[in-house]
Parts: structure tokens; sequence; C-alpha cells
């Protein structure tokens, strides 16, 4: 008996592609997501770098654990391998310049960029932003190169929050808040 069932095929669905859906396609769907809206801060022996990133999720609570993806090309992404720690800064809604900046809109300076923010250091030595909503101050674990992203899964070894502020998230291509119902 097989692990893992084939795909059955529903009554009037069209056969899916060889290699999936078209890359534009895939992020124009994906962009009804509601994501929240973190930078990813790392400093050592590679030096400093930060890029703002919407794909960050908990991968375990115990032991506490989570993983980002960062574009494989971004310079941030060879410097989180080299210094091997990270924070995750969830951002608040006042901090729409910050994620630009760390977006790469402006074309700052590494260092103009953290100066639009105050920082400090938890544990790891990786800055965190001390107006984020919640930080998360980590050692990563292990690397993925998966297509055009690699997935950073690290362990958290510091925490950092606020009881107050509403978080910034991103959905379809513009920034949004989150209000409770």
């Amino acid at each position: 008996m097989p692990l893992v069932s084939e795909p059955q095929q529903r009554p009037g669905a069209r056969p899916a592609p060889a290699g999936g859906v078209p890359a534009a396609e895939f992020r124009a769907a994906f962009s009804s997501f509601a994501t929240a809206v973190s930078v990813i801060a790392t400093d050592g022996p590679a030096g400093m770098a930060g890029v703002t990133c919407s794909a960050v999720c908990a991968a375990s609570d115990e032991p506490p654990m989570l993983a980002a993806c960062v574009h494989g090309k971004s310079a941030a992404n060879a410097a989180i391998r080299a210094n091997g720690v990270m924070s995750v800064n969830c951002l608040e809604a006042g901090q729409i310049e910050l994620s630009q900046a760390f977006a790469g809109v402006g074309r700052l300076a590494t260092e103009q960029r953290f100066a639009l923010a105050a920082w400090q250091v938890l544990v790891t030595g990786a800055p965190c932003c001390q107006d984020a909503l919640a930080t998360f101050d980590c050692e990563v674990v292990e690397v993925r190169d998966i297509g055009t992203h690699s997935l950073f899964i690290a362990k958290v070894v510091a925490t950092g929050s606020r009881d107050t502020g509403i978080p910034l998230v991103y959905q379809r291509r513009a920034y949004a808040t989150t209000r409770q119902l």
C-alpha cells in the first residue's frame, strides 16, 4: 500500500500544468493572503544586514522555533547564513517607512536603514528593533534553498513584545492594518 495516494482529478477540473501555475498567476492569487510585515536583521562577522519579509511563521513551540523565507539574491540572505543569527521584528502600523527602507525603496545604505529606528541587542548579537510589536532573537539551525528563496529555520533564544500597537500587514500589494472583530 502506498504511503501517499495519487491525486484525484475532480470532475470538470482542468489538469495541472507540468511545471505548476505560472509565477505571475501564483503571485496574484497569493496577494490575497494578509501577512504580518517584519524586518529580519543580522549582525556578526559577515556584517550588519536586514530585509523586509512577509513570510515568517512559528515552526514549533517546544522548542521555540520559527521559519522565515528570504530571497536568495538578497544581500541579507548571505549575511544571515554567514552570521548564523537573525532577529525577526514584527512591525507596527506606524513603521511603513522602516519597512520600505528595508525592502530597498530609496536604495538607502545599510547604515541609513538602521538609523530609521532604535535597535538593541538581546542575546545573539542580531539587532532587535526596540519599537517593533514583537521581536524574536534567533540562532539559525537550518537553511534550505527552495526555488527563488531560502527557508531559514531558527531557534528563538530571546523575545520582546509590546502590549499596545496595531500590526502592520500586507495584502493585495498594499499595506494595511488589522482591527479586532
